[in-house]
């Protein structure tokens, strides 16, 4: 269930067109089975129990989680994905519902046993917006389900790794980022040119960063208590989180 308004923010108009398809490639396979197999393990949730994937992109995570006999619902802004996940889906008949909507703004109460924020997509909102989220997500969950959040933006990993221009290339496309930091507000505002065969399109996207201490802080205030920090999916030898990781996954249970 969601609400009858839906907010809107940068993210409302940034997934269309060379983005999504950047973003179709972002991931190998490899890079999704390793992400998945943590899931699995950090959830902790009964075989035929319900997951909430939020945001969903077009199903890269919440159709294997689906496969491996999980009852998946995935949510996001993009009504481009949220076609191509449901399309995807139906084509391997798995139990999948797929939801466009604002995650800060679903009204579902006690009805999953795990959730998780993948694909760098934690630091969207402001801090307003980010404390909605959480509560939300809490409000999702029944007791003791596992929350997972993973991001690059985190201040450990950004002012550390984040460089004011780089390029990024996939396949015959490439995508130049060029991050400008806001110190008075901890935001990071980034513009993103995308090249594919001779033509540009441009988008520009805001990311709240936070420290990892404000962020288990946050998850408190929301009704979770944080249990494990890693800096890698791998789940047979996960690796603890420290100053300078590429990027932080955190594990969380819902009180």
């Amino acid at each position: 269930m969601t609400s009858k308004t839906q907010s809107t923010g940068w993210f409302a108009h940034f997934f269309q067109g060379a983005a999504l398809e950047l973003w179709r490639r972002a991931n190998s396979i490899e890079d999704t089975q390793r992400e998945v197999n943590f899931l699995e393990e950090a959830l902790a949730a009964p075989v035929g129990g319900k997951l909430l994937d939020l945001p969903c992109g077009n199903g890269r995570l919440s159709i294997p989680m689906a496969l491996l006999g999980y009852d998946v619902t995935g949510v996001d802004f993009s009504k481009t994905f949220v076609e191509e996940a449901r399309s995807a889906a139906k084509a391997y008949k798995c139990k999948t519902t797929f939801v466009k909507a604002d995650m800060r703004e679903l009204t579902y109460e006690n009805e999953f046993d795990g959730a998780f924020c993948m694909g760098n997509s934690f630091g969207y909102f402001d801090r307003t917006g980010t404390n909605t989220f959480l509560k939300t997500v809490s409000n999702c969950l029944k007791p003791g389900a596992r929350f997972v959040i993973e991001s690059a933006m985190i201040a450990e990993c950004f002012l550390v790794n984040g460089g004011e221009r780089e390029w990024l290339q996939r396949g015959d496309m490439y995508m130049l980022i060029e991050n400008k930091y806001d110190c008075r507000n901890s935001t990071v505002e980034t513009k993103y040119v995308f090249v594919q065969n001779g033509k540009e399109e441009t988008r520009t996207a805001t990311h709240w960063v936070y420290t990892t201490g404000e962020l288990c802080q946050m998850l408190e205030v929301a009704g979770f208590t944080v249990e494990e920090l890693f800096s890698s999916p791998d789940p047979d030898e996960p690796e603890p989180f420290t100053p300078g990781a590429e990027r932080l996954l955190l594990v969380a249970e819902k009180k």
